[in-house]
């Protein structure tokens, strides 16, 4: 193991304490088991952002030479800000290595691109989208997510509470089809209802018709019988 490896192994170990110790607020990360140079993030939508909500996934990828060269940084998760799987161009990334300071740790990197997530300056790798295209965002990112079995090993609190959120989700829409059924039912058997009474008011209707038209014919038929008579008297008188 070379030296400059060496350092970079024990200041990612050191941020990693401290991450531990001093939480960031709506950001965590964890490094890979398997490879202590790349790390996966996690960024919760802070309140008031189109972000609300949503919980997004990125990673980290350090040089060996890390503090003294920067790191690049990706968003894995679709979001409506940046492009996934694409390394940002941000001040704190690779992208500037001029002006990377060795004393910038995690916490810091993790910070500034929070808050350039939040802002709408372009960059390379950001994107435009609409409000509503990132509340869709922020609304699909859960799902997403523990698709990846990488994030639901470094993450499984996170995993947890969006399988419960998503539970809930299920519920929710079980409970308004439920209802939608239920008031379907009813409006369905409101108009059989009305039709059967349309119909039964429609017979009652043609009965008593037919019921006067008898009543006209027979006395039509009475009229013809008297006339006849009163006839039949005055030839015989």
């Amino acid at each position: 193991m070379s030296m400059k490896s060496n350092s970079a192994f024990q200041r990612l170990q050191a941020e990693y304490r401290r991450l531990a110790k001093d939480p960031i607020a709506y950001l965590t990360a964890q490094p890979l088991s398997s490879n202590l140079l790349e790390w996966r993030y996690v960024v919760r939508g802070p309140s008031d952002t189109p972000y609300e909500g949503g919980i997004y996934q990125g990673k980290i990828v350090f040089p060996v030479e890390y503090p003294y060269k920067p790191p690049s940084i990706y968003m894995l998760t679709p979001n409506g800000r940046f492009k996934t799987n694409t390394s940002l161009c941000l001040t704190i990334t690779s992208f500037h290595p001029d002006s990377w300071n060795p004393s910038w740790s995690i916490s810091s990197i993790l910070n500034g691109f929070l808050s350039f997530m939040c802002d709408t300056s372009a960059t390379f790798g950001s994107i435009e989208s609409t409000y509503a295209q990132k509340r869709k965002f922020a609304y699909d990112s859960l799902a997403f997510n523990i698709q990846d079995p990488i994030f639901c090993e470094l993450f499984p609190d996170i995993t947890d509470e969006i399988k419960k959120i998503l539970d809930e989700r299920i519920a929710k829409l079980s409970i308004i089809n439920s209802n939608s059924n239920n008031n379907n039912n009813q409006q369905q058997q409101s108009l059989i209802s009305s039709t059967s009474n349309s119909d039964s008011s429609s017979t009652s209707w043609l009965n008593n018709f037919i019921g006067n038209l008898m009543i006209v014919a027979l006395l039509a038929v009475f009229a013809v019988v008297v006339r006849f008579i009163l006839n039949s008297t005055a030839e015989i008188q």
